[in-house]
């Protein structure tokens, strides 16, 4: 019998928490100079939080697998859950005193930088066009703003972030919208 084939919860393996602990900072780093901030950023990590956004992430698979007839849940699903819980444990945080001035929004950030690099990983974004003078990159850029936004200010469900991410595909940032507010 594998791992969660019961109704009993059993942990991940310390060497599937460790990778995952890798992955993150890897793709924290990434974010961080896709994002604009320096190389050279300070920042820290909870990895207690960073742990239990894992365990959890980890937790709602085995549900879905045991209770749902051993569905396995796809990218989407996995990366919605990694932001949902990022919002919620707030595990990063930027240290940098070029920084102190400004709303630490960098979890906001990062969740949105998880969704669209699945997005853009499983073709579904196009970030092809010039940022700077391409007229779809205006509507990326609100969206993102808008994004982040929800993500700070509204209580977002579990299950609203599973539907958000499932339901953004790439004519969403080609339309253009007349009146987004």
């Amino acid at each position: 019998m594998g791992r969660n084939e019961s109704s009993i919860y059993e942990g991940m393996p310390a060497t599937e928490v460790f990778d995952l602990l890798g992955w993150f900072e890897e793709t924290f780093r990434s974010f961080a100079v896709t994002w604009g901030y320096p190389e050279d950023i300070g920042y820290s990590v909870s990895l207690y939080d960073l742990i239990e956004v894992i365990v959890r992430v980890d937790k709602r698979e085995a549900y879905f697998h045991f209770f749902h007839n051993r569905m396995e849940i796809n990218e989407r699903k996995q990366i919605a859950l990694f932001a949902f819980w990022i919002l919620k444990f707030k595990p990063f945080r930027i240290t940098d005193i070029r920084y102190q001035d400004k709303i630490n929004n960098v979890n906001e950030e990062f969740a949105t930088y998880l969704i669209y690099t699945m997005l853009y990983r499983a073709e579904k974004l196009d970030v092809t066009f010039d940022w700077d003078t391409d007229r779809r990159s205006s509507n990326l850029k609100n969206f993102t703003r808008k994004l982040e936004y929800a993500f700070r200010y509204r209580d977002i469900s579990m299950d609203a972030m599973l539907l958000l991410v499932e339901s953004i595909n790439t004519e969403s940032f080609h339309k253009e919208y007349q009146d987004i507010s």
